[in-house]
């Protein structure tokens, strides 16, 4: 049976959620790296993954832009800009703003700084991944979840009390509480923050709508960096 994943970066390295179409066979792990990650899923058939996919020689992506606007104003600020090709490899933040900046006139947050090393490594990947491993695509959780509810952007944040509620009753519908609360306490937080797990299981359910021909995208036409990766979110 065909199996899909989502995926979602954690201190760790990566939570790794795979199930079959019918979320009836349900299993989750840590990853060190993506291509530990790809290589637990080589029996996949696809996998969703929050981190930008295809990247832009210089200005913004048409879906980050697409994607604020339909989180907004509620979680718009989620959406962080994808960084272009040539500061993929920085690993000072200075270095990294001041060279975006001689390019297109732009400076990184440190929120975007801090997870370069991971969207690098997932890039490098997906540029010379095998002919066996599962097709990736760039999902955002807050759409995700915001699917799961005609498309409403969650109210409250992931972090607080009252959206990680909210979060775990959404998809509780689809994988019951007790998959969920399994998962919560497999690893301790010091490895994987509650929310990473639970935006990798919305995550695997915009994987899922994919696969089945469900799901939506922006921009609504193919884009692709100069490396030949799409650039698009799907949910």
């Amino acid at each position: 049976m065909r199996r899909i994943a989502g995926i979602d970066g954690c201190k760790a390295g990566w939570f790794v959620v795979s199930a079959d179409a019918t979320l009836d066979s349900i299993n989750w792990f840590i990853a060190e790296n993506i291509d530990s990650a790809a290589h637990g899923l080589r029996d996949h058939v696809a996998a969703g993954i929050d981190i930008p996919v295809g990247i832009p020689d210089a200005g913004p992506r048409d879906c980050d832009g697409l994607a604020r606007k339909r989180l907004s104003p509620l979680r718009g600020t989620s959406v962080f800009p994808a960084p272009i090709r040539q500061i993929l490899k920085c690993r000072d933040h200075t270095e990294a703003s001041d060279r975006r900046e001689s390019i297109d006139g732009k400076r990184i947050s440190a929120q975007l700084f801090h997870i370069l090393h991971k969207i690098d490594e997932v890039d490098a990947y997906l540029r010379y991944r095998s002919a066996n491993a599962p097709q990736f695509y760039e999902v955002h959780p807050e759409l995700a979840f915001a699917a799961l509810q005609n498309h409403t952007p969650m109210a409250h944040g992931k972090r607080t009390a009252t959206g990680h509620a909210q979060r775990l009753a959404l998809l509780s519908q689809s994988f019951g509480e007790a998959n969920l609360n399994a998962a919560l306490a497999t690893y301790p937080r010091s490895r994987v923050a509650r929310d990473d797990i639970l935006d990798a299981f919305a995550v695997l359910l915009s994987t899922r709508r994919i696969v089945s021909g469900k799901a939506r995208r922006v921009p609504d036409e193919s884009q692709f960096d100069s490396a030949g990766l799409e650039m698009a979110i799907w949910f």
